[in-house]
């Protein structure tokens, strides 16, 4: 049924939700599974020590909320990783559209709802423009 899982994960506890239906739908139907973390975009700063320690830890963040969520998992299910800057909403359209994936699962809400308010839902963007279907997890 589903060959190919997409999961978006930012560390909130409806990600791992959807992690946990990730996995269990997987290995019911011997799918692999793809988790995926995008941050939006840093500014660019060019030349900027403060700009490549930023860089770096976000992105040693993101490897390891990576990590945890493979952890996470305790399962045989075929998982790998994506780490990407910018727009989630865009990151995970563009990954789920270019690579072929059957199902994209995300949580409802992120950590930080506020955001979620002033820039629009990254879920509800992605339930209405991806070309195959979305889980929404709460």
């Amino acid at each position: 049924m589903f060959e190919k899982i997409l999961v978006a994960v930012d560390g909130s506890n409806q990600a791992r939700k959807a992690v946990d239906v990730a996995n269990n739908l997987a290995e019911r139907y011997h799918s692999s599974v793809c988790l995926l973390h995008a941050y939006p975009k840093i500014a660019d700063y060019i030349g900027s020590p403060a700009f490549e320690d930023m860089i770096e830890i976000r992105t040693m963040d993101g490897q390891e909320l990576l990590q945890s969520m493979i952890h996470h998992m305790h399962t045989s299910v075929p998982v790998e990783t994506q780490l990407l800057e910018g727009p989630p909403a865009s990151a995970i359209l563009e990954v789920a559209e270019t690579e072929g994936f059957d199902l994209i699962i995300m949580g409802s809400r992120g950590h930080n709802p506020v955001v979620s308010l002033l820039m629009g839902s990254v879920s509800r963007e992605v339930s209405q423009k991806a070309h195959c279907p979305v889980m929404v997890v709460h």
